[in-house]
């Protein structure tokens, strides 16, 4: 009896609420190359509310103190200043990351960053981000038949009547830091949480088995409680992985801006899920297609991407009649941390497994 309660922690995981979950990482798993690819940067975490908006995340990652540098490792740094916009009432969630390289970048304040891309008029990009922003949103979820025919569309707006309640986070002795809130979007009885969370180091959270690391910006959604009308049919969320028009190109589940000596920046749909409990690949579409933004995130994302939006859209399937599941699109700058994170957590699950199978005997 024991061995099994063993086994069964392992797989299964209890879906959350944002007051529940907790920010840890997944022991004896990290990402490939972390100390080369994800190194230690200076970041920093904020929460802070927006009037008409929401609740929003703000993010900055630094490769140098700004504080007390000099002239020369000012002129050599790079800056990634990241936005996740909790659910509104007139907005879905969506993420924004912006990067620059330089002094101005290195002095530019996250907070003006945020005020002038959200100010209700006049609002503008600060020409230091120019050419280096992308963006992601997560559109909305659907339940389609086994012959991929929509039956039902949910937005994720969060209603007046169940309003998203923002809730911060932070685990690791201050290296994982979020913030999350729970809601049922409009026309729902699902209970859907959205999470943004940043890490000061490279790993994978328990949470959903996120790869986390200092040069990216991560959002998950868990749904909880998916109404499907026929335990045949399955539910599809969509997710916008948006950069300039022109700027990026799809690259496997990835929106990726090329950039001639410097870090590429990329806007992923993971290849991954925890669904009911346990972590399982699931089938990602990336075609071009409709925006399909709201009224506020399309402005927003307008002034962000210059004015033109490229909305590559990624289809996420999961398996039929699944109803519970975590799942996890991200941004960021160099080297995918969805690639650098798929082997290393497949490797610390066999370990456990190998572990409660010895504990068997």
């Amino acid at each position: 009896m024991r061995a099994f309660f063993v086994v069964a922690a392992i797989a299964v995981a209890a879906f959350a609420t944002a007051s529940d979950i907790t920010l840890d990482f997944e022991a004896g798993a990290n990402l490939t190359n972390a100390d080369a690819d994800f190194s230690f940067r200076f970041t920093n975490t904020n929460a802070i509310s927006v009037p008409a908006v929401a609740n929003v995340m703000t993010w900055t990652s630094v490769s140098i103190d700004a504080n007390g540098a000099s002239s020369e490792a000012k002129a050599s740094a790079d800056v990634m200043f990241g936005l996740g916009v909790l659910p509104g009432v007139v907005n879905f969630p969506f993420g924004i990351l912006a990067y620059a390289n330089g002094t101005a970048a290195v002095d530019a304040k996250i907070a003006d960053f945020a005020r002038n891309l959200i100010a209700p008029f006049g609002a503008s990009l600060d020409a230091t981000f120019k050419g280096g922003v992308i963006g992601m949103a997560a559109l909305g979820l659907q339940e389609l038949d086994s012959d991929d025919k929509i039956v039902k569309e949910v937005l994720l707006n969060a209603p007046v009547t169940s309003p998203c309640v923002a809730k911060e986070i932070h685990g690791d002795d201050g290296n994982l830091n979020g913030l999350a809130c729970t809601y049922s979007p409009i026309a729902s009885s699902a209970q859907v949480t959205v999470t943004y969370v940043t890490s000061k180091k490279a790993g994978i959270m328990k949470y959903g088995n996120t790869p986390v690391s200092p040069r990216s910006f991560e959002m998950i959604i868990e749904v909880a409680g998916f109404p499907l009308s026929d335990k045949k049919n399955h539910v599809r969320l969509n997710l916008g992985l948006l950069t300039a028009s022109g700027a990026g190109s799809v690259d496997g589940s990835a929106n990726v801006v090329h950039r001639d000596g410097q870090d590429d920046l990329y806007v992923a749909a993971s290849q991954y899920a925890v669904i009911d409990g346990k972590r399982d690949e699931v089938k990602v579409t990336v075609k071009s297609g409709a925006q399909n933004l709201d009224t506020i995130s399309q402005a927003i994302l307008n002034v962000a991407l210059g004015g033109s939006i490229d909305a590559q859209i990624a289809h996420v399937d999961f398996p039929a009649g699944a109803t519970d599941f975590v799942y996890d699109p991200a941004c960021g700058a160099g080297k995918d941390v969805y690639e650098a994170g798929a082997s290393t957590v497949a490797l610390s699950v066999l370990v456990a497994l190998v572990c409660a199978l010895l504990y068997l005997f």
